[in-house]
Protein backbone atom coordinates (compact mmCIF):
# COMPACT_ATOMS: atom_id res chain seq x y z
CA UNK A 1 0.00 0.00 0.00
CA UNK A 2 0.63 3.50 -0.44
CA UNK A 3 3.16 4.97 2.41
CA UNK A 4 1.49 7.08 5.33
CA UNK A 5 1.89 11.05 5.65
CA UNK A 6 3.51 9.84 9.09
CA UNK A 7 6.21 7.73 7.09
CA UNK A 8 8.97 10.52 5.81
CA UNK A 9 12.43 10.53 5.39
CA UNK A 10 13.21 11.06 8.53
CA UNK A 11 11.16 8.23 10.14
CA UNK A 12 11.27 5.34 7.28
CA UNK A 13 10.78 2.97 10.42
CA UNK A 14 8.15 -0.10 9.64
CA UNK A 15 8.38 -3.16 7.05
CA UNK A 16 8.37 -2.95 3.15
CA UNK A 17 7.92 -4.52 0.01
CA UNK A 18 9.03 -4.42 -3.05
CA UNK A 19 6.63 -2.90 -5.64
CA UNK A 20 7.63 -4.45 -8.89
CA UNK A 21 4.42 -2.97 -11.18
CA UNK A 22 6.46 0.39 -10.05
CA UNK A 23 9.90 -0.96 -9.63
CA UNK A 24 11.76 -0.60 -12.91
CA UNK A 25 13.32 -4.36 -14.83
CA UNK A 26 16.01 -5.09 -12.13
CA UNK A 27 17.67 -7.30 -14.78
CA UNK A 28 19.33 -4.49 -17.20
CA UNK A 29 21.09 -3.36 -13.50
CA UNK A 30 21.45 -7.02 -12.06
CA UNK A 31 23.67 -7.59 -15.09
CA UNK A 32 25.97 -4.13 -14.50
CA UNK A 33 26.48 -5.32 -10.88
CA UNK A 34 26.26 -9.37 -10.37
CA UNK A 35 29.92 -10.26 -8.57
CA UNK A 36 30.18 -13.84 -9.84
CA UNK A 37 33.04 -13.88 -7.35
CA UNK A 38 30.83 -13.38 -4.83
CA UNK A 39 28.93 -16.71 -6.02
CA UNK A 40 31.04 -19.25 -3.35
CA UNK A 41 29.30 -17.49 -0.28
CA UNK A 42 25.89 -18.51 -0.79
CA UNK A 43 26.72 -22.50 -1.04
CA UNK A 44 30.34 -22.36 1.37
CA UNK A 45 33.13 -23.88 0.17
CA UNK A 46 31.87 -24.71 -3.46
CA UNK A 47 33.97 -24.43 -6.22
CA UNK A 48 32.45 -22.96 -9.44
CA UNK A 49 33.80 -24.38 -12.75
CA UNK A 50 34.86 -20.96 -14.86
CA UNK A 51 32.48 -22.02 -17.53
CA UNK A 52 29.65 -22.82 -15.50
CA UNK A 53 30.04 -19.31 -13.33
CA UNK A 54 28.03 -16.90 -16.22
CA UNK A 55 25.11 -19.45 -15.90
CA UNK A 56 25.05 -19.53 -11.85
CA UNK A 57 24.67 -15.85 -12.23
CA UNK A 58 22.35 -15.79 -14.55
CA UNK A 59 19.94 -18.05 -12.39
CA UNK A 60 20.98 -16.35 -9.36
CA UNK A 61 19.70 -12.89 -11.09
CA UNK A 62 16.24 -14.89 -12.47
CA UNK A 63 15.42 -15.73 -8.93
CA UNK A 64 16.00 -11.69 -7.46
CA UNK A 65 13.08 -11.00 -10.46
CA UNK A 66 11.01 -13.62 -9.33
CA UNK A 67 11.36 -13.55 -5.91
CA UNK A 68 9.57 -10.97 -3.53
CA UNK A 69 11.61 -8.63 -1.88
CA UNK A 70 10.68 -7.96 2.27
CA UNK A 71 12.53 -4.81 3.64
CA UNK A 72 12.41 -3.75 7.35
CA UNK A 73 13.70 -0.79 8.40
CA UNK A 74 14.98 0.58 11.57
CA UNK A 75 15.68 4.49 12.01
CA UNK A 76 17.02 6.01 14.55
CA UNK A 77 19.77 8.87 15.91
CA UNK A 78 22.79 8.37 18.04
CA UNK A 79 23.87 11.08 20.58
CA UNK A 80 26.76 13.29 20.47
CA UNK A 81 29.89 12.17 22.05
CA UNK A 82 33.16 13.80 23.40
CA UNK A 83 34.45 12.36 19.79
CA UNK A 84 31.46 12.55 17.73
CA UNK A 85 28.39 14.51 16.03
CA UNK A 86 24.74 13.07 16.93
CA UNK A 87 24.10 11.30 13.75
CA UNK A 88 20.97 9.66 11.87
CA UNK A 89 21.75 5.31 11.55
CA UNK A 90 18.72 3.31 8.61
CA UNK A 91 19.38 -0.35 9.66
CA UNK A 92 18.26 -2.37 6.73
CA UNK A 93 17.46 -6.06 6.87
CA UNK A 94 16.49 -7.67 3.34
CA UNK A 95 14.56 -10.98 2.83
CA UNK A 96 13.04 -12.71 -0.15
CA UNK A 97 11.18 -15.71 -1.18
CA UNK A 98 12.92 -18.08 -4.07
CA UNK A 99 14.98 -19.85 -1.57
CA UNK A 100 17.70 -16.18 -1.78
CA UNK A 101 19.49 -15.42 1.35
CA UNK A 102 18.50 -13.04 4.00
CA UNK A 103 20.93 -9.71 3.73
CA UNK A 104 21.87 -7.11 6.68
CA UNK A 105 23.09 -3.16 5.73
CA UNK A 106 23.94 -0.47 7.97
CA UNK A 107 23.90 2.88 6.79
CA UNK A 108 25.11 6.08 8.58
CA UNK A 109 24.01 9.40 7.07
CA UNK A 110 27.31 10.89 7.95
CA UNK A 111 28.90 10.71 4.42
CA UNK A 112 32.06 8.45 5.53
CA UNK A 113 33.07 6.00 3.63
CA UNK A 114 31.97 2.11 4.95
CA UNK A 115 32.88 -1.29 3.79
CA UNK A 116 30.14 -3.28 3.02
CA UNK A 117 30.11 -7.07 1.65
CA UNK A 118 26.99 -9.61 0.89
CA UNK A 119 26.57 -12.02 -1.59
CA UNK A 120 25.21 -10.29 -4.20
CA UNK A 121 26.75 -7.28 -4.55
CA UNK A 122 30.06 -8.47 -3.12
CA UNK A 123 33.00 -5.92 -1.13
CA UNK A 124 30.89 -2.51 -1.84
CA UNK A 125 32.23 0.95 -0.20
CA UNK A 126 29.71 3.33 0.57
CA UNK A 127 28.47 6.46 1.52
CA UNK A 128 25.21 8.18 2.70
CA UNK A 129 23.72 11.45 3.62
CA UNK A 130 20.81 13.55 4.44
CA UNK A 131 20.66 16.40 1.42
CA UNK A 132 17.77 19.32 1.12
CA UNK A 133 16.13 21.33 -1.68
CA UNK A 134 18.03 23.66 -3.79
CA UNK A 135 15.71 25.59 -6.10
CA UNK A 136 16.46 25.14 -9.92
CA UNK A 137 16.45 27.11 -13.13
CA UNK A 138 12.50 26.46 -13.27
CA UNK A 139 11.72 27.71 -9.57
CA UNK A 140 11.16 24.01 -8.36
CA UNK A 141 12.36 22.84 -5.88
CA UNK A 142 14.38 19.31 -6.28
CA UNK A 143 17.17 17.64 -4.34
CA UNK A 144 20.17 19.49 -4.28
CA UNK A 145 23.51 17.27 -4.12
CA UNK A 146 27.23 17.12 -5.46
CA UNK A 147 26.99 14.45 -8.34
CA UNK A 148 29.54 11.26 -7.50
CA UNK A 149 28.59 9.74 -10.92
CA UNK A 150 31.31 9.67 -13.26
CA UNK A 151 30.87 11.57 -16.48
CA UNK A 152 27.27 11.87 -15.49
CA UNK A 153 25.54 13.59 -18.45
CA UNK A 154 22.18 15.99 -18.55
CA UNK A 155 19.80 12.95 -19.06
CA UNK A 156 21.33 11.31 -16.13
CA UNK A 157 21.00 14.03 -13.90
CA UNK A 158 18.02 15.42 -14.76
CA UNK A 159 16.49 11.88 -13.76
CA UNK A 160 18.21 11.64 -10.84
CA UNK A 161 16.96 15.46 -9.65
CA UNK A 162 13.32 13.96 -10.40
CA UNK A 163 13.16 16.31 -13.59
CA UNK A 164 12.29 13.28 -15.89
CA UNK A 165 11.49 10.02 -16.03
CA UNK A 166 13.77 6.95 -16.97
CA UNK A 167 12.29 7.09 -20.65
CA UNK A 168 12.91 10.91 -21.05
CA UNK A 169 9.43 12.10 -20.52
CA UNK A 170 8.44 14.73 -17.80
CA UNK A 171 8.42 14.05 -14.29
CA UNK A 172 6.02 15.03 -11.54
CA UNK A 173 9.46 14.59 -9.65
CA UNK A 174 9.99 14.02 -5.42
CA UNK A 175 7.53 15.62 -3.04
CA UNK A 176 8.84 18.36 -1.24
CA UNK A 177 7.92 17.51 2.12
CA UNK A 178 8.23 19.57 5.79
CA UNK A 179 10.46 18.62 8.13
CA UNK A 180 11.90 19.42 11.28
CA UNK A 181 14.84 21.33 10.05
CA UNK A 182 12.97 23.20 7.32
CA UNK A 183 13.31 26.61 8.91
CA UNK A 184 16.67 26.49 8.68
CA UNK A 185 17.87 24.47 6.00
CA UNK A 186 15.18 25.16 4.26
CA UNK A 187 12.30 22.82 1.99
CA UNK A 188 12.83 19.12 1.40
CA UNK A 189 14.45 16.31 2.79
CA UNK A 190 16.24 13.34 0.94
CA UNK A 191 18.66 10.95 1.24
CA UNK A 192 21.60 10.76 -1.38
CA UNK A 193 23.72 7.69 -1.01
CA UNK A 194 26.32 6.12 -3.41
CA UNK A 195 28.31 3.30 -3.51
CA UNK A 196 31.30 1.59 -5.69
CA UNK A 197 32.55 -2.33 -6.05
CA UNK A 198 36.36 -1.79 -7.66
CA UNK A 199 36.21 -5.52 -8.13
CA UNK A 200 33.68 -5.37 -10.64
CA UNK A 201 34.20 -1.85 -11.64
CA UNK A 202 30.92 0.09 -10.91
CA UNK A 203 29.02 2.95 -9.11
CA UNK A 204 25.95 3.18 -7.76
CA UNK A 205 24.30 6.79 -7.09
CA UNK A 206 20.72 6.77 -5.34
CA UNK A 207 18.21 9.88 -4.22
CA UNK A 208 15.52 8.35 -1.81
CA UNK A 209 12.31 10.52 -1.40
CA UNK A 210 8.19 10.05 -1.83
CA UNK A 211 6.93 10.15 -5.42
CA UNK A 212 3.13 10.54 -6.43
CA UNK A 213 2.63 7.76 -8.68
CA UNK A 214 -0.75 6.84 -9.88
CA UNK A 215 -2.11 9.34 -7.70
CA UNK A 216 -0.62 7.20 -4.55
CA UNK A 217 2.66 8.27 -2.67
CA UNK A 218 5.08 6.14 -2.32
CA UNK A 219 9.09 5.61 -0.93
CA UNK A 220 11.09 5.49 -3.93
CA UNK A 221 14.71 5.27 -4.48
CA UNK A 222 15.88 6.69 -8.30
CA UNK A 223 19.31 4.97 -9.24
CA UNK A 224 21.75 5.48 -11.66
CA UNK A 225 24.33 2.63 -11.80
CA UNK A 226 27.46 3.40 -14.16
CA UNK A 227 30.16 0.71 -15.25
CA UNK A 228 34.00 1.84 -15.49
CA UNK A 229 33.26 1.08 -19.04
CA UNK A 230 31.04 4.32 -18.83
CA UNK A 231 28.12 1.97 -20.11
CA UNK A 232 25.14 3.28 -17.41
CA UNK A 233 21.33 2.34 -16.66
CA UNK A 234 18.89 4.40 -14.51
CA UNK A 235 15.94 3.42 -12.55
CA UNK A 236 13.48 3.58 -10.06
CA UNK A 237 13.21 1.45 -6.97
CA UNK A 238 9.49 1.55 -5.52
CA UNK A 239 8.57 0.02 -2.20
CA UNK A 240 4.59 -0.33 -0.73
CA UNK A 241 4.12 -0.21 2.99
CA UNK A 242 3.47 -2.57 4.94
CA UNK A 243 3.19 -2.36 9.03
CA UNK A 244 4.81 0.19 11.43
Amino acid sequence: MAAPQEITTECLNGHWVLNKNLTSEPDPILKLVRNISAISTIIPKLIIPSCLQQKVSWLLRKAFGLATIYLHISQYQTPASETTEPSTHIDFNQTASAGLAPTEEKRILDWEIRDHQDYFFGEVKAQCEFVHGAVDADEIVRPGFEFQTANANAQIKKFMRGEIEVDGSKSAGFIVEDWSGMADEGPGLWVHSFERNDTSGWTAEQIWGFEMLGDLRYFSRRVVVMTTKGKYLCGRIVFNFVSA
